[in-house]
């Protein structure tokens, strides 16, 4: 695929992200339509737990349950890199957790899409340490 394409599909994720950050009803399920039904999803939290989410109802309970663990985040993307079926996202994070406890952390984010411009593998990279997030196991 062109890169730009992949960069418009990786720039629809960063604006489901947005709205599922600010709380909208719905969110998360339109999060994971972005995902292929197949996809996999890990991040350094979830290795911790011994796996990954595959599929998107597991991804949607997985973006559910992000959003859950804070009173307030925002994602802020500052790069974008896009190839002929991948993304590298570099973000900022900063928000505060259930408890009010304020918390910032950065990482990145790599997606790889299908032919049809679904994401069929999310990596998140960032110091689990710096965040205090819980996910569900499915």
């Amino acid at each position: 695929m062109n890169p730009q394409i992949i960069r418009d599909a990786a720039q629809r994720f960063i604006g489901q992200l947005d709205r599922l950050e600010h709380g909208e009803e719905g969110a998360a399920g339109a999060l994971a339509a972005l995902f292929a039904d197949d996809a996999r999803l890990s991040n350094p939290i979830i290795e911790r737990e011994g796996g990954e989410r595959v599929g998107r109802e597991a991804i949607a309970a997985f973006w559910q349950a992000y959003r859950g663990n804070f009173s307030d985040i925002h994602s802020a993307f500052f790069d974008l890199t896009a190839g002929e079926q991948s993304a590298g996202l570099f973000w900022r994070s900063e928000g505060a957790g259930r408890d009010g406890q304020p918390l910032a952390y950065e990482g990145v984010t790599l997606l790889q899409f299908d032919e049809g411009g679904r994401i069929t593998r999310f990596k998140g990279y960032f110091d689990p340490d710096q965040v205090r997030l819980k996910v569900t196991r499915h």
